[in-house]
């Protein structure tokens, strides 16, 4: 039998009786299997997450050597699905390609942190590191400091994406005229202006994964009464 064991971790043993540090982040989470763990309130995360605190079933030897067996006997497909997702998350590593993501801009500071922060993880996966934040009103920089910026970093691509949830006056007129201006001032620069995110339906799967959390706490708070 092969051991698969960390102890060096900090945490070992983080289960009772454990044998296999192989799944430490078990493949199965959330299994949902009553026998092995449950959901309880996580108020760091204001939500119900499960809790497998007392299972130790993923380490038993036994089950990961079945799943070894699985994975092996199933390599080729389980490749097949790497490469797929690989292909579906294309990085974008173009020296010459810059994005603005423009928001409307609020005199609220925090309402402005958000797109920073989806910033951050947009070059991550992306893999460019010209995406800069700009602002319709309230705040700077704004649309035209911005792609300013991108031009003399030598873009001559840049993705414009309007973070608004609705097609309005901003969407449909305000930002195209400021793009088509933007447009005479660098004729070897390529514009593209995208979709709005209203526009996306991914955003009915935001909003139910809202009404599920909100119904799962509601739920959990008419227990605790």
């Amino acid at each position: 039998m092969i051991s698969r064991t960390n102890r060096q971790c900090a945490y070992f043993p983080c289960h009772e009786n454990l044998e296999d540090c192989a799944f430490c982040y078990c493949p199965f989470y959330p299994c949902q299997e009553e026998g092995l763990g449950r959901y309880v309130y996580s108020s760091r995360l204001n939500k119900k997450v499960w809790s497998c605190q007392d299972c130790n079933w993923i380490h038993q030897r036994n089950t990961v050597d079945r799943i070894y067996r699985l994975i092996q006997e199933q390599s080729g497909y389980l490749r097949k699905d790497v490469s797929a997702a690989k292909a579906k998350k294309k990085i974008l590593p173009d020296k010459q390609t810059g994005v603005v993501v423009l928001g409307h801009g609020s005199r609220l500071k925090k309402a402005n942190t958000l797109i920073p922060s989806i910033i951050s993880g947009l070059k991550q996966s992306l893999g460019l590191s010209k995406i800069y934040p700009a602002y319709l009103q309230l705040v700077k920089p704004d649309l035209c400091q911005s792609l300013e910026k991108l031009v003399k970093a030598g873009c001559r691509r840049i993705i414009i994406v309007p973070f608004f949830l609705f097609v309005g006056n901003h969407v449909r007129r305000d930002i195209p005229e400021i793009i088509e201006r933007e447009k005479k001032k660098y004729p070897d620069v390529r514009f593209i202006y995208t979709q709005n995110l209203g526009e996306d339906s991914r955003i009915a799967d935001i909003v139910a994964d809202k009404i599920r959390n909100a119904w799962v706490k509601e739920s959990d708070d008419e227990d605790d009464k």
